[in-house]
């Protein structure tokens, strides 16, 4: 008896434990996929903006290459996600990231502002003052873009639930 009324506080002081852990900065509680899914469908785009949306890629950003997505390998991140052009042929980025676990989110954000490279591609880049590193909670966002940042950072600002004080 004495070991079942261990293993029960064990298991809900665990659970417990748990609960308390959960950062309060977890705004956004959808996927990456899904949150860039749904700006992509923001009704505030132009029909412009959408049809070039059309033709990205989404793929996760590998930890090796962590720099190239997000300017350095010091960002504390769970999981990130890029959004680029299929053929590379322009320079925008869209690049998702759900911070780890009480990150300090500013920090990061300033990290990536730092060491960010507007000219990260071979060939072209963007303008430095067309580059927005924004969060929603844990949710940080970089977007790149000549023609389409003031678009997609409206949209990204969309998803910020409402407060009810």
């Amino acid at each position: 008896m004495k070991r079942i009324i261990t293993a029960f506080s064990l298991v809900l002081f665990g659970m417990l434990l748990a609960g308390c852990t959960t950062p309060e900065n977890r705004v956004l509680e959808d996927d990456l996929n899904a949150i860039l899914e749904t700006m992509y469908a923001y009704e505030g785009l132009e029909e412009d903006t959408r049809n070039f949306l059309e033709n990205l890629t989404v793929k996760e950003v590998e930890d090796d290459r962590a720099d190239f997505h997000m300017g350095s390998d010091d960002v504390n991140y769970s999981e990130a996600i890029a959004s680029v052009p299929s053929l590379g042929t322009a320079p925008f980025e869209v690049t998702l990231i759900r911070a780890s676990r009480n990150a300090d989110i500013e920090a990061e954000i300033s990290e990536i502002e730092s060491n960010i490279n507007p000219m990260k591609w071979v060939s072209f880049g963007v303008e430095p003052e067309n580059i927005v590193v924004d969060n929603i909670g844990d949710v940080i966002i970089i977007i790149m873009s000549d023609d389409h940042v003031d678009e997609i950072h409206e949209a990204f600002l969309s998803l910020q639930p409402e407060t009810t004080e």
